[in-house]
């Protein structure tokens, strides 16, 4: 792996920073993990995943109403991977690392993997945030360009039109095929993966087994082939486009920076909180609604600054994060609506599908 570090001998901008958000916590006498709130709506969340679950299982349904209830369940299951694990598996859920350790294996009940996770998102992503050949979320695919530094190929003159189909169909490549691929290859682009314990192990192959029996063999045998096959596509279609698109607004869109390298070391001119605000963009600020369902990850400044605090005060800190960018003259990307940060993706990736000059 290229070694990339960050200019971090003036760090004045993330000291300051911390200074205002601990004082925020003292004199609120707030507790930086979750809360009420949080701890009901996973009630909520998990047990509306359950009900519809069993409904679809249970009850003989037409097509239309099969269509719509998957969707539906794969929307909910995205919801608790925003609430439940995103935070869990951060340490920030709760105080006690037992009940982030037990609500981060929320994420293997959907299909993935918390260990592989932790390293792909919580390491690489949050350090390497939009430096392509490092970033596995802006991994080089030869389906989708996401920056300017990935080679152009030509199906990418219509990648904005196909891209919403691959979004639908991510969580399933991402289940049944780059889990493992992680898993065997122990790696995450050229970032070697950590030592697994026996237990992480048994946990990989055990959860796997559970998602075979309860997503597909389960439903296949109660439903019929034709009606489990209705359930699995349009589950997982709700599923990965939602956690598609919720993840891409806060990075890839035209508002935000890249960087890239190569097989040199690579040094980031800025200190690492100022490179996190500059490739990182919020969206539907204020939007109670979007907020809950999509666990504060329309604040993803403020997450990807504290990612060790709970989604539930992540409004709350955007004021004193958007106070500081402006004292340090930085940029506060924020995008005022879900539909125009849509609409900046799209445009940023049809953009991107565009031969370059060069080519």
């Amino acid at each position: 792996m290229p070694k990339v570090s960050f200019n971090n001998s003036n760090h004045a901008f993330y000291a300051s920073l911390k200074t205002a958000v601990n004082k925020y916590f003292a004199q609120t006498e707030t507790k930086k993990t979750g809360n009420i709130g949080l701890y009901s709506k996973t009630i909520i969340l998990i047990l509306t995943a359950v009900s519809s679950y069993l409904l679809l299982l249970m009850e003989s349904m037409a097509l239309l109403p099969t269509i719509f209830i998957s969707l539906f369940f794969g929307f909910i299951l995205a919801c608790i991977g925003f609430n439940v694990m995103h935070d869990a598996n951060h340490g920030s859920y709760s105080s006690r690392k037992w009940v982030n350790e037990i609500l981060g294996l929320t994420l293997n009940a959907l299909g993935g993997n918390s260990f592989i996770w932790k390293q792909k998102h919580n390491i690489v992503h949050h350090t390497y945030t939009n430096i392509d050949g490092v970033d596995d979320d802006i991994a080089k695919s030869p389906f989708i360009r996401m920056c300017k530094t990935q080679p152009w190929a030509p199906a990418h003159r219509v990648q904005h039109l196909y891209t919403p189909l691959l979004y639908a169909l991510s969580s399933i490549i991402w289940i049944l095929f780059q889990d493992f691929y992680k898993y065997f290859k122990r790696k995450i682009v050229d970032t070697p993966l950590s030592k697994m314990s026996t237990s992480d192990h048994v946990i990989f192959w055990v959860s796997k087994v559970l998602y075979l029996l309860f997503y597909i063999a389960i439903p296949f045998v109660l439903m019929g082939w034709q009606s489990w096959l209705v359930f699995y596509l349009f589950m997982n279609i709700g599923l990965g486009f939602t956690l598609s698109i919720v993840f891409q607004l806060a990075h890839v869109v035209e508002e935000t920076e890249f960087d890239s390298v190569s097989s040199d070391e690579k040094l980031i001119e800025n200190e690492w909180a100022i490179h996190q605000v500059k490739t990182t963009a919020n969206f539907s600020p204020g939007n109670p609604i979007i907020s809950w369902f999509a666990g504060g990850l329309n604040y993803q400044i403020e997450h990807h600054l504290f990612p060790r605090v709970s989604h539930v005060h992540y409004p709350a800190l955007s004021r004193i994060v958007r106070a500081e960018c402006a004292a340090f003259n930085l940029p506060y990307n924020s995008i005022p609506t879900f539909g125009s940060a849509v609409n900046s993706h799209f445009r940023f990736i049809k953009e991107l599908g565009r031969k370059p000059k060069d080519v």
